[in-house]
């Protein structure tokens, strides 16, 4: 049967992993901080040309990007959700919109992502919650099948733009697929992120 993958025209591939031009796009959580959906965010926003690589490592007095970090900072080692995730993208509210999927989650999700759109995955297992950034499509013979996702809990694999996979989602029997783990989860939500087009910019 054939694949084939389709990701995000932004993103490409490097010796280190997903790359934006030529800034390194993975960024990792720690094991207890429970931050993933904050460095998905973080992600989302580096794909969407609203922050730099470099701005998350030296103060580069950038307002938005500092607005973001005290929103996240209340939500370290409690995680977040939907809400969270919003107030932390309301800083760029301008420039990305944020959309959260209510019907018709599977198809939609596909739809945003074959449009050049992001979408932030909320998924969970008996025991734990995670939040991932699905950054593309897997079809098998034509058909999409399964999401394209940057794993913040994961390393980075060189010469590949995504770290691991949503499996079964077309037949919403979705799996989390990543190097050591194959496990059943239970899709909690999806957020569409967009950029705002430059015709609403100018209104």
């Amino acid at each position: 049967m054939q694949h084939s993958y389709h990701c995000h025209p932004r993103l490409g591939s490097g010796m280190h992993g997903p790359m934006v031009g030529n800034q390194r796009l993975h960024v990792r959580q720690g094991e207890v901080d429970a931050t993933c959906g904050y460095h998905c965010v973080l992600m989302a926003l580096m794909v969407f040309g609203q922050v730099r690589r470099n701005a998350l490592i030296w103060d580069t007095r950038d307002v938005r990007l500092e607005a973001l970090r005290k929103v996240a900072q209340r939500y370290y080692f409690d995680g977040c959700e939907v809400e969270e995730l919003q107030q932390q993208l309301a800083p760029y509210a301008e420039r990305v919109h944020c959309k959260e999927l209510r019907s018709r989650v599977a198809e939609r999700t596909f739809d945003a992502l074959e449009e050049g759109n992001l979408c932030l995955v909320c998924f969970s297992t008996e025991r734990y919650m995670h939040w991932v950034l699905a950054v593309g499509v897997r079809c098998e013979a034509g058909e999409r099948s399964d999401l394209l996702v940057l794993d913040p809990a994961m390393a980075p694999i060189p010469l590949v733009p995504w770290n691991a996979m949503l499996t079964g989602w077309a037949s919403k029997q979705p799996r989390r697929v990543v190097a050591t783990v194959s496990e059943r989860v239970t899709i909690d939500a999806v957020l569409v992120l967009s950029l705002v087009a430059q015709a609403q910019e100018d209104e």
